[in-house]
């Protein structure tokens, strides 16, 4: 049933101060009331809510897809189907760019690497840009040498252009805090969710927003800051645009979906569809959102609103949430996979890639592939 805009905002905040109340009371039961992280017994994780995700999932996963060969599998974090039915990966190994086609063989590599693979685009001319967000944590030796930056790259692996400067972790003009993900506009720019969480220390710690560059990589402007209201982001992880021209940010660490009009007004927040890593919307404004976070201890921003609990959006499942963009109803839930990358085609293949637990994965690795039944 369709969800009007109110009802949806309604419903999202009694399900966010429900699940909130649920875990508060788990946590004060476990805790003997004792604040966590001083001298506080073991806590009990809290299980998820009963019929939270009680949908149907009408696809199966691949199994043994792709085929690597003498490629180590790594984090699946950048996905661009190329209308084939196989995908522009883009993940933590060497080469890190791979074209696979629908039989999940290799047909192309970049001979390239990245400090840390973070999300890859398409622009209208078919070049993909690759995010290289750098450094999670603060590594002697490795933190603010390498990352923050974009490149462009031409289909065959040339460098076109690159964005940022190597390891200045800044909110700039020409520099990146440290990029999640890139989407091309409908206008034929590029826009660049900034701001990963957890970051360095050492890092800024605020200056989250989202960057917009024309494709031959001039900045245009800045949108957003460091924050939980409205127009403001803690760790923008995706960003997809609806037939409309609305774009959909991933506001992962504020645990929803905010939505923006062609002027970048508000809209609309959707936490109904989990705590989102990736984000992805087809031509029939059908809303696909991954989450690999709900429910598990991930470090992050200490002014997140679930920053004091033991778990992240504590009570919803990972996996993968299909609905539609134009009402914000829920029709299908893939679940059983806790996938950070996401991407789907208009052949009605869906892709995962996870970050973790590769090696209990089906498919052979971090890229999953998803099929109707």
């Amino acid at each position: 049933m369709p969800l009007s805009g109110r009802t949806r905002s309604r419903f999202s905040a009694i399900v966010a101060m429900a699940t909130l109340a649920f875990v508060a009371g788990a946590f004060a039961q476990g805790q003997g009331g004792a604040p966590a992280g001083r001298g506080a017994t073991p806590v009990t994780l809290p299980a998820p809510m009963p019929g939270m995700n009680a949908m149907v999932n009408p696809f199966r996963m691949l199994e043994n897809w792709p085929h690597l060969g003498d490629i180590k599998p790594g984090a699946a974090i950048g996905i661009v189907p190329d209308g084939k039915g196989g995908v522009w990966l883009q993940h933590r190994s060497e080469p890190a760019i791979l074209h696979i086609d629908t039989s999940g063989n290799i047909v192309k590599r970049f001979e390239v690497t990245f400090s840390s693979s973070h999300g890859l685009c398409q622009d209208g001319d078919g070049n993909l840009w690759a995010v290289d967000s750098g450094p999670f944590g603060d590594t002697p030796g490795v933190t603010g040498v390498k990352g923050n930056q974009v490149f462009k790259f031409d289909q065959n692996g040339k460098l076109l252009l690159t964005l940022g400067k190597a390891g200045v972790s800044k909110a700039g003009p020409d520099t990146f805090l440290q990029p999640t993900a890139c989407h091309a506009t409908p206008d034929g720019n590029i826009v660049i969710a900034d701001g990963h969480w957890p970051r360095p220390k050492a890092n800024p710690q605020d200056g989250d927003r989202l960057v917009w560059f024309s494709r031959d990589g001039k900045f245009i402007k800045e949108f957003g800051r460091h924050g939980s209201k409205p127009g403001e982001f803690i760790g923008p992880h995706g960003l997809a645009f609806d037939s409309q021209g609305r774009l959909f940010v991933a506001d992962r660490s504020n645990n929803r979906v905010q939505i923006f009009d062609k002027n970048m007004n508000f809209v609309d927040e959707w936490r109904h569809f989990g705590r989102p890593s990736g984000i992805w919307i087809l031509r029939d404004d059908t809303l696909i959102v991954s989450d690999s976070e709900s429910n598990r201890a991930i470090p992050g921003a200490t002014d997140a609103a679930d920053s004091s609990l033991p778990v992240r959006n504590p009570g919803w499942k990972n996996g993968i949430r299909i609905g539609s963009a134009k009402d914000g109803s829920l029709k299908y839930f893939i679940d059983g996979t806790q996938p950070e990358g996401l991407a789907a085609d208009e052949m009605g293949n869906v892709f995962g890639g996870l970050t973790g637990g590769c090696d209990q994965s089906k498919s052979g690795g971090c890229l999953q592939k998803f099929v109707k039944k």
